[in-house]
């Protein structure tokens, strides 16, 4: 349970706020390079509470700036692209990739020569097909982390893409850090719904539990019977790592989410597609009926039902937490630890300072392998065996041997 004063800090992402500050020291994903295919497109970006544009420029870059042109407050959105600037439509002030108007049209040239920051832009770096922003201070500025599922090229990268989640940021990943979830939100209700459910969820549970490392939370779940068992990863602070599969949790504002999702299916053989095939993007079914019902026969379905219906902002003064919640608490702990830090001038954590890695792979912290709906790697070779991920070192959760999900 959290009081009112910490269920705010956690969960408001506009500028200025503790959260938002933070929350701006990572690079998110804010669209897809192929919605900005050709020189002169724009696109229209929420994100942290702030209406942007994105727009492709001339010489092939992104450039990402406020939406209202500063003059009269009409759209970037329609304005011109020229080379590495974008010209508002309605009065023809042109501005840069760093903020500065570069050029007043109708006054002295006194003034057009000020290069004066009118808007605020942020930076932008391409990767894998998505395009990604950094909000925060430039001087602090990480390295892009190079995520081995968007930089690898022996095999196919794809998108896929579903409505906005009508629920802040943070009851959504908290989601990620939920083990027990998976055995009635998921495999209970496919059984409810007589439908096959591939993911194993509703094996008989033999254990639990959750570790810090350098880049989040390792969540880790072992099934009755040799060999059965999951560990995958919560990156901080609002990423889902499952083995050839990454889902950002995008804060739109505080009462929007959008889910990016990329999955990657290497190939047997290693072999490279065409360097210009651009990654597919899939779009997710409906999750509610023509009444607004979750329709609850997907995955995504049925976790939106589990954090859409606690509201837009989910007031935790209310909650009844579980010792099994062990992984929901150590992510709050993480994040306000995180928040403090920066107030202190301080770096956040699972973030690259310096150089930029030719790749960051986290695979190395995953244990076993439940097939579910990601593709095996055949590249992989698993490093860890759950008897060496449950050590000393795991907050571990034993079931009571009279739980419905508590092995024969």
């Amino acid at each position: 349970m959290l009081d009112h004063a910490t269920n705010e800090l956690l969960t408001r992402v506009g500028p200025g706020t503790p959260c938002g500050e933070l929350l701006r020291r990572y690079w998110h994903p804010v669209g897809y390079s192929s919605e900005l295919a050709e020189a002169g497109q724009t696109k229209r970006v929420r994100i942290l509470g702030e209406d942007l544009v994105l727009a492709r420029t001339g010489n092939g870059g992104v450039l990402l700036v406020q939406e209202r042109c500063p003059h009269r407050g009409a759209s970037l959105l329609y304005g011109f692209v020229e080379e590495a600037t974008i010209r508002c439509a309605y009065h023809g002030w042109q501005y840069n990739a760093a903020g500065e108007c570069v050029e007043r049209p109708f006054e002295s040239a006194k003034a057009s020569r000020v290069c004066k920051k009118l808007i605020d832009s942020y930076a932008t770096h391409e990767c894998g097909g998505l395009i990604f922003a950094y909000m925060g201070p430039a001087e602090q500025k990480p390295a892009f982390p190079n995520w081995d599922i968007l930089v690898r090229n022996d095999g196919v990268r794809h998108f896929e893409v579903q409505d906005d989640l009508a629920c802040n940021w943070f009851q959504v990943q908290e989601n990620a850090v939920d083990v027990t979830h998976t055995f009635y939100t998921h495999s209970k209700y496919f059984e409810h719904l007589g439908m096959r459910d591939a993911s194993g969820f509703g094996k008989p549970f033999k254990r639990f539990g959750f570790q810090r490392f350098d880049w989040g939370i390792v969540k880790s779940w072992e099934y009755e019977g040799e060999g059965r068992g999951w560990g995958n990863l919560m990156v901080f602070p609002n990423m889902l790592r499952i083995m050839t599969e990454m889902h950002w949790r995008v804060p739109v504002d505080d009462t929007t989410t959008r889910i990016v999702w990329v999955s990657f299916t290497p190939n047997a053989d290693g072999a490279q597609p065409p360097a210009d095939e651009a990654p597919k993007i899939v779009r997710q079914p409906a999750r509610t009926d023509s009444a607004g019902r979750y329709l609850m026969d997907t995955f995504m379905s049925q976790d939106a039902m589990a954090v859409e219906t606690q509201g837009p902002i989910f007031d935790r003064s209310r909650e009844n937490l579980g010792a099994s919640d062990r992984g929901i608490v150590m992510f709050r702990q993480m994040l306000q630890e995180q928040i403090d830090a920066v107030a202190r001038g301080e770096r956040p954590v699972a973030n690259v300072y310096g150089g930029a890695p030719d790749v960051t792979d986290l695979r190395a912290w995953m244990g076993g392998y439940l097939p579910m709906s990601c593709a095996p790697d055949p590249t992989f070779r698993q490093q860890r065996e759950f008897g060496d991920i449950f050590d000393e070192s795991h907050v571990e959760y034993e079931i009571p041997a009279n739980s419905p999900v508590m092995r024969a």
